[in-house]
């Protein structure tokens, strides 16, 4: 059974598959599924990845350090004072993550991610009073969400926020979820969702699909996303859905 949260990631390692959700990791197989790791009463993950044939899961804030796990089942904890949120393997194979709420840093594609002196100095992306909602790689260039907009680093670590739209609809989950697919990204914003392509950007949320008679419809989903995936030509989104479930989650579902 899953507890009620919002999956953080769900990754394939090691010939399997995790979800990483609350305060566990699941290990997930053809016939079983296994609490792999319980990180303590009131711990809750915050994101996860594959990097250097390891599963590294953040935890978010200041309180708890980074966690991660070796093909062989064992989980270690930083020592030294590693906090992390988001993660992303940036395309030259380093760990790219946000140890404080709007900075970024970095660590070789070899290093170990619990020493804190791997850890490059942190770079500041936007505001520093804004947090960073998610973390990706463009080609070379390091894609960083923040709750007012998209920013781009160049090869002088300076971000650009290229959805400038979005600082007057600044909200707390802008920018969650968001997916890179080719040179695309699809960034989630409020109640929609916007594509940016080489200086291009463009509103392709559910809401231009709908029509005015199914939008009235009780049953229909809201409009504003909390996942995404990408499958060949096409993007699958999960929307919040507009109703309060009659009872509480208790499993997933795989295919």
């Amino acid at each position: 059974n899953i507890p009620e949260a919002n999956p953080t990631a769900i990754l394939t390692f090691a010939g399997a598959m995790f979800i990483v959700v609350g305060r566990y990791v699941y290990k997930v197989t053809a016939t079983t599924e296994t609490a792999d790791k319980d990180f303590g009463s009131g711990v809750l993950a915050t994101h996860a990845t594959v990097f250097n044939n390891e599963l590294v899961v953040g935890l978010g804030g200041s309180t708890t350090k980074i966690w991660k796990r070796d093909t062989a089942g064992t989980w270690t904890q930083a020592v030294d004072a590693v906090y992390c949120q988001y993660f992303s393997v940036a395309g030259d194979g380093k760990l790219v993550a946000n140890r404080s709420t709007a900075k970024i840093s970095r660590i070789g594609a070899t290093d170990n991610p619990l020493t804190l002196a791997n850890w490059s100095a942190e770079v500041p992306v936007g505001d520093n009073s804004v947090p960073i909602t998610g973390l990706g790689a463009l080609g070379e260039q390091d894609a960083v969400a923040k709750e007012d907009g998209l920013y781009l680093g160049d090869v002088s670590a300076i971000f650009k926020n290229v959805l400038p739209q979005v600082a007057a609809n600044r909200d707390a989950d802008n920018g969650k979820s968001m997916l890179i697919r080719g040179g695309e990204i699809f960034y989630p914003w409020k109640n929609g969702l916007i594509c940016y392509i080489s200086g291009w950007s463009d509103e392709v949320g559910i809401q231009q699909q709908l029509t005015s008679a199914v939008a009235s419809d009780s049953i229909v989903p809201t409009t504003r996303i909390t996942a995404l995936a990408s499958q060949s030509q096409y993007i699958w989104a999960v929307t919040e859905p507009s109703w309060k479930p009659y009872g509480t989650p208790t499993g997933f579902k795989k295919t």
